[in-house]
């Protein structure tokens, strides 16, 4: 069958001004890729795609199809001044064969920056990001890049947060931070929503004992819920035994109305330590009753001498807590940094690195939802770096539940009470010459059963290939294969992926 003229819905087009500045810095001039004279650097890129498979649907009959990728980005990067920051974009241009009707293109993106506008005292994080995010997590999962199925959409989001730092007297502290934070989905409004958090905060240490003064208010709007307010006031003491070992209590009032049933007042108590038995290791638990029954935040690192191990566990409302990267900008640079000189994925980076800090884990677990909902979520990452070999491990665990008598009116948990899935990633690099590399990853997505809705599994595995071909030239050629069981919607899908990528 003769390929059809490239032809891609208007759709597809519906971020024009991100588009065209993204495509004229990659087609920009080679020297942009040269770090300019203030610090910054600007390193446009294009990649070639082809996938051959025999399911480009992703149905039980699979029917097979070309796939052409034509992928222009550009990454910034650097610091001046009192700014620093990153930005990685890239446009996806696909293109299928025989159905070219179904041709269409997505975006990627993940940029963080932040300002020290006043010395010492005012800062500025903002950050932005598009990807593609699953709609429901009982439907067909995807099984890679370049194909496309009804079950994801783009989802964009922006958040800015402006804080103040000042000490009083010289002798206390003084904090204030509010945080915005809007999220669209292209093609369901299930995750379109719009959060404002701020809080201010006092308190001071004198020797071995500290006091701290805090209220904070979270409003969150759905745009197919309603809006949710929760105002929190709490006071804390805290000890330091040794510089490597704290213990806090607080307590105080919250009011609130997102359990759906009014305008509810509690009490709040708890308490939590920090403990560096070495300066390899560090271990933090925190435990609060609240609103909603027990909160909690587990996590504990260790670094050995080629070894990484991370584990986290956290249950508390979804959107509560603030993941604003603040006093730990420098060292999630520092890791982006490093991740992006191996893997040249910014998705996967931005994930790997926030991991590490201990921010929101569970970013492959996820789906749309139309109002906040009670999470529980754990995670578990140990990585391994060799001379010429290297290994990670990942396992994810979220529940989520409605939250309350809480109505919700999209998304799984307006047919389920809660939604439990579990995650498992295995992946090995072996460095065959300065040039060449060999890698394999195997993974397992999990969706349980839920009452009237059927659990899903995926299975996925790949093994590839790649080389680099010259001084701004790397090639790969992959091979996978994947299974997916359901009970309305199972597959199975194989094929072969060539990328050609130049760096200008």
């Amino acid at each position: 069958m003769p390929v059809q003229q490239a032809t891609f819905p208007p759709h597809a087009l519906r971020r024009p001004g991100l588009i065209a500045a993204a495509a004229v810095a990659a087609l920009a001039c080679p020297a942009w890729a040269q770090e300019g004279p203030r610090g910054w650097s600007v390193q446009p890129s294009v990649s070639l795609q082809q996938t051959v498979t025999n399911n480009a649907r992703l149905e039980q009959d699979g029917r097979s199809d070309a796939i052409t990728q034509v992928t222009p980005g550009v990454r910034v990067s650097g610091r001046s001044g009192r700014v620093q920051g990153s930005l990685d974009y890239q446009l996806d241009l696909i293109q299928y064969a025989r159905e070219s009707d179904r041709s269409t293109t997505h975006n990627r993106l993940s940029a963080d920056a932040g300002a020290e506008l006043v010395d010492q005292h005012l800062f500025l994080d903002a950050s932005a990001s598009i990807s593609q995010q699953t709609i429901s997590a009982f439907g067909r999962q995807n099984a890679g890049t370049g194909l496309v199925d009804s079950n994801s959409t783009e989802v964009a989001t922006a958040t800015v947060s402006p804080t103040f730092k000042a000490r009083l007297a010289g002798l206390v502290d003084v904090g204030a931070q509010a945080t915005w934070t809007t999220s669209r989905a292209e093609d369901s409004t299930a995750g379109d929503y719009t959060d404002w958090d701020a809080s201010v905060d006092l308190g001071a240490r004198h020797g071995l004992f500290g006091w701290g003064l805090a209220g904070s208010r979270s409003s969150s709007r759905f745009q197919d819920g309603g809006r949710y307010i929760t105002d929190i006031g709490v006071a804390t003491l805290s000890v330091f035994p040794t510089s490597r070992f704290s213990l806090f209590v607080r307590g105080g009032r919250e009011r609130t109305d997102a359990l759906g049933t009014g305008t509810r007042y509690s009490s709040s108590s708890g308490g939590g330590l920090t403990w560096l038995p070495t300066p390899r290791t560090r271990l933090t638990l925190e435990s609060d009753e609240r609103y909603f029954g027990r909160s909690h935040s587990v996590s504990v690192s260790h670094r050995f001498r080629r070894v990484a191990l991370t584990y986290s566990d956290t249950r508390g409302v979804t959107g509560d807590n603030a993941d604003a990267l603040g006093p730990l900008r420098a060292l999630y640079g520092q890791i982006y940094a490093a991740c992006m000189q191996q893997f040249g994925n910014a998705a996967l980076c931005t994930q790997v690195s926030r991991l590490a800090l201990g921010l929101d884990p569970t970013v492959p677990l996820t789906f749309l939802n139309s109002a906040p909902s009670l999470q529980r979520a754990q995670a578990l990452s140990l990585g391994f770096s060799g001379v010429r070999n290297s290994a990670s491990l990942v396992v994810t665990s979220t529940e989520n539940r409605r939250l309350g008598e809480q109505q919700y009116i999209g998304g799984d948990l307006a047919l389920v009470p809660s939604v439990r899935q579990l995650a498992l990633t295995l992946g090995g690099v072996h460095q065959m010459t300065r040039q060449t590399s060999l890698g394999l990853s195997a993974s397992l997505l999990k969706t349980l059963d839920e009452e009237s809705q059927p659990g899903t599994e995926q299975r996925r595995l790949e093994l590839s290939m790649t080389s680099t071909l010259g001084p701004r030239t790397q090639g790969t050629l992959a091979v996978r294969r994947v299974w997916f069981d359901s009970e309305t919607s199972p597959y199975q899908e194989s094929a072969i992926v060539g990328t050609l990528n130049y760096r200008f």
